[in-house]
């Protein structure tokens, strides 16, 4: 009998979390007890016999209608009896539920779950946390009123916490999806530059991404924020790989000057391919890269403002004013009639305009807390001010 009071007595303690597992219990606010509320923007959605009503399982879940709840999201919702999966859909997002196992499928994508969906009076429960953040949401837990809280997420304005690279500082990334690209070049006016704290460093550079990210490079230029550095306060230039930088030996450039910067893979042998640096049509950095395949790379051109803090949207007092990318070209491996040899060598004949391409985005609702944007994103753009000539300035708006 004592045994029998002590399991009751703890599972009545628990914090039951949306997800699956639990939060820790926030002291002197009380024990939640009865069946869990369920909002969406604020408004409570009701429960009644017909929909079903959430209860809190012994092993700490928070157990949701399935179909009430995503109805109140704007989902699509089905069930298929023959696979024992419940289908929903909202705009281009598709999300599969399969009973009695802790999968669910985001896009045909598996993302693991902590507690699988159960049928129970004819009706479909689960923890939807998972669900719900595929559908750009998020979830939060009241564990004091055990109110589970959804708030939209609006993707038109993404914040710097659901910007891939977004917290490292602030910039204007335009990519192109993962076609074969491999080589990029432009004429590029580097900005003019007042820094407010120690660490923060403008960047202007290409780079190449793989979906996979790895291999992923970065090249072109880096301001010299350090004045211990004999060229401080003026631009050099760089080649990054994973941890491995590289810099040109000696270059040395003036804020507002104009040069031109190529940057591509060439292949040496079949266990190498290189990365390579032109400016001003001299090669300046080479190196061995880490990916040897550019059939399936992606290539981009970034302006940007790395910061020795968190960018948190508002705490960025550094200007970079007057960066200019013109005559943004790329070459791709399978562009027209071109011979390998052109290709390999990066034949400045073989590029084409950045233009003609459709730009890349993505958004990935299962990353992060909050889904998280790829590809092309400006971030954020209350920083970012564009001018008719095509000139891009990072700083704090008014």
């Amino acid at each position: 009998m004592k045994r029998k009071f002590f399991v009751i007595a703890a599972a009545c303690i628990l914090l039951f979390a949306l997800s699956g597992g639990t939060e820790s219990y926030a002291k002197n606010t009380g024990v939640f007890s009865g069946s869990p509320g369920f909002t969406v923007d604020g408004k409570a959605v009701a429960f009644d016999a017909d929909t079903g009503f959430p209860y809190l399982t012994g092993a700490g879940r928070t157990m949701m209608p399935v179909r009430v709840c995503l109805d109140s999201v704007g989902c699509e919702v089905d069930w298929d009896g023959k696979s024992g999966m419940v289908l929903t859909r909202k705009g281009e997002t598709k999300v599969d539920i399969p009973v009695g196992q802790e999968t669910i499928y985001v896009d045909g994508k598996a993302v693991p779950i902590d507690a699988g969906a159960v049928l129970k009076n004819g009706r479909t429960y689960l923890p939807l946390r998972a669900v719900l953040e595929a559908y750009g949401y998020q979830v939060d837990w009241d564990g004091k009123t055990g109110i589970v809280s959804v708030s939209s997420v609006d993707r038109t304005a993404p914040s710097p916490f659901n910007i891939n690279g977004g917290t490292t500082g602030i910039f204007s990334r335009k990519q192109l999806s993962f076609d074969g690209f491999s080589g990029i070049q432009a004429d590029v006016t580097l900005p003019m530059v007042s820094l407010a704290e120690k660490g923060d460093c403008p960047y202007v550079y290409f780079g190449f991404d793989w979906a996979n990210d790895v291999g992923n490079a970065e090249g072109g230029f880096q301001f010299i924020e350090d004045p211990g550095h004999p060229g401080y306060d003026r631009w050099t230039v760089f080649l990054r790989q994973g941890n491995d930088w590289r810099w040109g030996q000696n270059i040395v450039l003036e804020q507002g000057s104009t040069h031109h910067l190529k940057f591509y893979s060439e292949k040496r042998s079949e266990q190498q391919t290189d990365l390579v640096i032109e400016l001003d049509g001299k090669e300046v950095v080479r190196k061995s890269s880490a990916a040897s395949d550019f059939s399936k790379a992606s290539v981009k051109a970034v302006v940007s403002m790395a910061m020795s803090k968190p960018f948190d949207g508002a705490n960025c007092l550094s200007r970079s004013e007057g960066a200019k990318i013109a005559n943004l070209k790329v070459l791709k491996q399978d562009q027209g009639p071109f011979s390998d040899q052109a290709l390999e060598q990066g034949s400045d004949s073989a590029y084409t305009d950045f233009g003609s391409y459709k730009l890349y985005q993505e958004w990935r609702p299962s990353v992060g807390a909050h889904g998280m944007w790829y590809g092309t994103a400006d971030c954020i753009p209350s920083y970012l001010h564009f001018e008719e000539d095509g000139t891009v300035s990072i700083y704090k708006g008014q």
